[in-house]
Formats: C-alpha cells, structure tokens, sequence
C-alpha cells in the first residue's frame, strides 16, 4: 500500500475506535441529555455492535500503521477499541450470569436479530370502547390468547409516558407473545391532558379494570375475571401499582361505573413508586427532567402538595392484603433512579406481600424495547413464570421467593 492508503486505513481505525469507545461510555456513563439516554439503551441491549466496531477499528489502526508518529497514533486507536471491547462485554456478561441464576436459556440468535419493539400506536387485532370522558372514546386494543381453551387469564397493559404523553400500542410484540402463550392482553388508553391529570389517568385504568370484569365473556375473548394481572411500564408502572393497591379508594375513584376493580397480581417496570423520594433524588437530571413531569402530574411539588403525593406513591399505599407484585428495573436506569423499585420490595417485604424482583445490572430504562435483547429475554421467561405462579385459593401467600429459584408452579 501506498502511504496514502495506509494514512487513509489508519484513520477510518482511529475514527471508528473513537466512536466504539463513545458508544461503550454509555454504558456506564451518565447521559448528557435525553436523546443520549435513549442511545444508551441500544449500546447496552446491543452491544455487540460495538465490540464488532472496535475489533474492526484494532484491524484497521494495525494495518494502518507504519514506523514514526503513525504507530503512536495506531496504539491509541488500539487501547481505546480494547476499552470499547471491555465495556461492551460487560453488559452481555452479566446477563449471561443472571439467565444462569434464572435458569433461563438465552437465544443468541434471537439476541444478534433484536429489534425496537413497536413504539406505537399500531393497528392492533381489535380495539373496543371502554369508556367516553369528555367527549373522547377511551379505547382498549385485545390481543386474544392463543390457543385459547375456556377461560384465560388477562393482562392489562399500561403504557408510559411521564403521564403526559403515549399511547396504546408501546411494545406491541411484547403483548403478542404474551397472547401466544394463553394470555388475553388488553393495552389501555388513559387521558394523558390537560393536566394535572392524576385522578382522571390513575380513574382510566380502575375503569378500564372493571370494564374487563364485566365483560369477562365476548365475541373475541373468554377471560376468568379472577385472574387479571396489570402491567405497567415507567409512568404506567406507577399507574399499574397504584391501581392494584387502592381498590375501592373513594379519593382515587374509577371515572365509570365499576364496583370492581381489584386484580389479581401486578407487574411494575420500572415505574416511581414514591414520588417525592423520586423528586427528591432525580436519577439524571440532564436526561430527564423529573420535577416537571411529578409537577405535571400532580399540580405541585412535595411542598406544596406533599399530601397528595402520599395518596399517590404505592410505597405508601401498599397494605398487607396488596396483591402479589413483581418489579422490574434495570441497574443503570437514568430516567427513574433503581433504589425507587429497592425500597418499594422492602416495604411489601415487611407487609409479607408475596414479591418478586428482576433487576438487571446495566440496562437501561425502556431496556425491554429491545425486542430479543438479553435482559427482555430474560424479563420474557420471567414475567411468564410469575403469571403461571397464580396461588389457589388454599394456598398460602409466599413472600418473596429467592430470585435464583423459579417457582414451584412455574417450573417446566
């Protein structure tokens, strides 16, 4: 090669180090603004690119480099593609670590092919009229259990947003594989405006609950009414735990006629759980600004309204006869801090509510839209388990079952 083309090699490797490093420093740096944030999840769930990139660049900075300054330039081409690899490996290694204390067989194919699960809104199997406010349909999308034989469990799914914005339809895959695997999912809509929208969203998904209950049998879908579980991601997730833990509460009321709105378990990914704890200790300020969405919501502040932002944290409205939770977070979430989640499963640790955890060192906040991912795979198997996990009547509640240990119901 000339020593053109070898300065032309030298520095598509230096470049292409350069930007494998920036990528891997998302992992476990703070982000400095949203859009970051949101990269961040891909860098972590995707990591592979990464290391692909920066043995790539090690090849080229090599290849490249020749007797004088451009060796110097070349080795740090290298160490920074060796710290890009490094980083890069970390996330993939300690999912591997939690799939084997899980028990769950990861599909590296699966994990090469991940995708963005839908960001909604999509154009689902059928959507239904739950209510009318304002003027509005309030819709549900079904996704109907398949094979569906006599009565199936459902899932009601919550969508994020910071109580402001959203739709039905996030994670759209995720609700079609659980309605392939016999669960019938409705995705609600709930008022995100005007705000502060805080009885009208949380009153949406209590009205969308009893609604289900009382058209437990159609056309389309057969569900036991008994056997309803909310999901919830992010804001959902508050709005999911919220629900579950205030059934009949006459200041969080359902905005239509629905005398029962209990459920029978929740799931929460990643949603705050005390609110003025989570305004008080903003996980990353500069990728998210979480004083202005809990103001939003709430029409005020800790100070101001400290009060209702009791009424509204499920760390505080979970009693004894809560129903069984799960709680999903990922270790490195910059949108809502982790600790939010560790101390809502000490307080139902304390009451003896039956929960599980699923906590996912480095993933992101929004890592289950990753579709394929490692830590959705994960999340996948045990979502499933703890869904099949359903005590009979006669059985006693169990607290919080060691999280290498599947349960005794779940297991295949």
């Amino acid at each position: 090669m000339s020593r053109i083309a070898l300065s032309i090699v030298l520095l598509l490797g230096v470049v292409l180090a350069i930007a494998a490093a920036a990528g891997a420093a998302l992992i476990v740096l703070p982000a400095a603004s949203n859009q970051l944030a949101m990269a961040a999840i891909l860098a972590g769930e995707k990591s592979f690119v990464i290391i692909v990139a920066a043995v790539l660049a090690s090849v080229l900075a090599f290849v490249g480099s020749r007797p004088g300054a451009s060796r110097g330039l070349a080795a740090v081409a290298v160490l920074l593609a060796l710290a890009a690899i490094v980083l890069a490996l970390s996330p993939a290694a300690q999912a591997l670590r939690l799939a084997s204390e899980r028990r769950v067989d990861l599909d590296f194919g699966r994990y090469l092919h991940a995708r963005v699960d839908t960001l909604g809104p999509i154009k689902p199997p059928k959507t239904v009229t739950y209510a009318t406010a304002d003027g509005v349909s309030l819709g549900l999308d079904v996704y109907a259990a398949s094979p569906a034989k006599g009565p199936t469990p459902a899932v009601l799914v919550v969508h994020g947003g910071g109580w402001s914005a959203g739709e039905k339809g996030d994670a759209s895959l995720f609700s079609q594989f659980l309605a392939g695997h016999g669960y019938t999912v409705f995705d609600v809509q709930y008022r995100v405006a005007p705000q502060p929208n805080w009885k009208t969203a949380t009153g949406d998904v209590k009205c969308a609950v009893g609604w289900i209950k009382q058209h437990a049998s159609g056309p389309d879908w057969n569900v036991d009414p008994r056997q309803l579980t909310l999901l919830g991601r992010s804001a959902g997730g508050h709005l999911a735990l919220l629900t579950a833990y205030t059934p009949g509460d006459p200041k969080l009321p359902p905005t239509c006629d629905a005398p029962d709105t209990a459920v029978e378990s929740v799931i929460d990914y990643y949603g705050p759980a005390d609110l003025a704890w989570g305004y008080d200790h903003p996980a990353n300020p500069r990728a998210y600004d979480i004083h202005a969405k809990l103001t939003g919501f709430t029409g005020g502040t800790p100070t101001s309204a400290g009060e209702l932002y009791r009424l509204l944290s499920p760390t505080a409205r979970a009693t004894a006869s809560s129903p069984r939770t799960l709680i999903i977070h990922g270790g490195h979430d910059q949108l809502v801090a982790f600790h939010d989640s560790e101390m809502l499963a000490d307080k139902l640790r304390e009451l003896n509510v039956a929960c599980e955890t699923l906590f996912i060192p480095f993933a992101q906040h929004g890592f289950d839209f990753i579709n394929g991912g490692f830590s959705e795979q994960i999340t996948e198997q045990v979502v499933l388990r703890f869904l099949a996990a359903r005590p009979k009547p006669s059985t006693p509640r169990i607290n919080d079952l060691p999280e290498d240990q599947p349960t005794p119901a779940a297991t295949n």
